[in-house]
């Protein structure tokens, strides 16, 4: 029989490409965070929800576009059921809203987190992604809007984040200027404005019959962002109804964050390019320096459940947990813990495990050495593990050990 060392020397020691050890810092750290995001909105009254982590890939197709279903990992089940590993967990929280939680008093609040997964990600993009988010379904109304932005700040400050910017723009407003454009022209004008290419987006625009005030507005979109100013002077510049009410929804938005004291964080950007299929009123980013990519993001969707068979409003945020991590110190320190031994002797290995159990139980965080050790090692073993202290037992009782070699009985 061959041995248990020679078998593992034949296994891979790499890890798949795409995904992340988290080791004991990291993986604390991570703990952590997900506790404070939880913490937040179970703090405004959202109720933790778990979703398994495969799907159905039609129940997915549902609010996804076909690029995003691309991307998944996909596999058949035993009876030729195509299932996917989620690539984000709004959708699975819509399923439910509109299923098994569609007598539940609304508004609802939902919140979850866990893992998210692509098959085929980006060009150096992770395959595996953790996500914490909430969803408020059954409310239309500046106020819902309001909360999730707000909350948003308050989760990304309770994980640890201090410099951060709450973008907030809103898709009708946008889609009111270009309402006219043909569908090809318009994947134009989206493409030169989400890489804020202004030669690029005068070509696009060229070709168009748009009128000089909407023109004018496009070709002034990076520069439309700012404090709740921009919103007044947008509404001088504006002839389409569609995009009227969108300033005033988000003027609305902007008071209610103004009274949530959140105004400090909010930036308004009207010239945000969003998911406009997905997407259908107030929107926002999240974004810290040094990050290429949004920290937490989210919106109004009203038009998702409607594809499970209940149309319902909804707003929701998600928060990305790995990119929080990343821009905050991604190691947690190790708690505070006493380091017990014991001589070699039976009756004090068993006098060891009795004091680990009453320092524990009233409070502390004990590490018990498992083989016998004398005064010098275990005083090393603690330096060297970061110990706040540390406890021998031997036939005369269990003494505290002191860093100049001293010992006093423990009490």
């Amino acid at each position: 029989m061959k041995s248990l060392a020679a078998a593992s020397q034949r296994l891979p020691a790499a890890k798949a490409p795409g995904f992340v050890d988290l080791l004991p810092g990291q993986a604390r750290r991570r703990r952590e965070l997900e506790q404070a995001m939880l913490g937040t909105f179970s703090a405004w009254g959202y109720e933790l929800v778990n979703t398994p982590a495969v799907e159905q890939l039609a129940t997915i197709g549902l609010g996804v576009e076909p690029e995003q279903l691309r991307r998944l990992f996909k596999f058949a089940d035993g009876d030729g059921t195509m299932l996917a590993m989620v690539g984000e967990r709004t959708v699975p929280v819509a399923r439910l809203a509109a299923g098994q939680l569609r007598q539940a008093p609304r508004p609802l609040r939902l919140c979850y987190l866990g893992p998210t997964y692509q098959g085929h990600p980006a060009a150096g993009g992770q395959r595996e992604a953790f996500q914490a988010g909430a969803e408020l379904v059954g409310a239309h109304s500046a106020t819902a809007d309001a909360e999730v932005v707000a909350m948003a700040v308050g989760a990304l400050e309770a994980g640890g984040a201090g410099d951060f910017q709450v973008e907030v723009g809103h898709v009708g407003f946008f889609g009111g200027l270009v309402a006219g454009l043909a569908p090809g022209q318009r994947g134009q004008v989206v493409d030169a404005l989400a890489g804020r290419d202004l030669v690029e987006l005068e070509q696009a625009l060229a070709g168009t019959d748009l009128g000089a005030a909407e023109r004018e507005l496009l070709l002034r979109f990076p520069a439309l962002r700012g404090d709740a100013g921009i919103l007044t002077a947008a509404a001088g510049l504006v002839d389409n109804a569609t995009s009227a009410l969108a300033l005033e929804e988000l003027g609305a938005v902007h008071r209610l964050l103004q009274a949530h004291g959140v105004e400090a964080r909010v930036n308004i950007d009207l010239g945000a390019v969003r998911d406009f299929d997905y997407y259908t009123g107030v929107v926002f980013e999240v974004f810290a320096p040094g990050l290429g990519a949004p920290l937490a993001t989210g919106g109004r969707y009203d038009n998702l459940l409607q594809r499970f068979g209940e149309p319902e409003p909804a707003t929701g945020l998600v928060v990305f947990l790995d990119r929080l991590q990343a821009v905050l110190d991604p190691i947690s320190a190790s708690p505070a813990f006493v380091l017990v031994g014991y001589v070699d002797d039976a009756e004090a290995a068993e006098a060891a495990v009795g004091v680990a159990a009453g320092l524990r139980s009233g409070g502390e965080v004990v590490a018990m050495e498992v083989a016998p050790i004398d005064d010098a090692r275990l005083r090393a073993r603690a330096a060297a593990t970061g110990a706040s202290g540390a406890v021998i037992c031997d036939g005369a009782g269990a003494w505290r050990l002191g860093p100049d070699g001293a010992r006093e009985r423990l009490k």
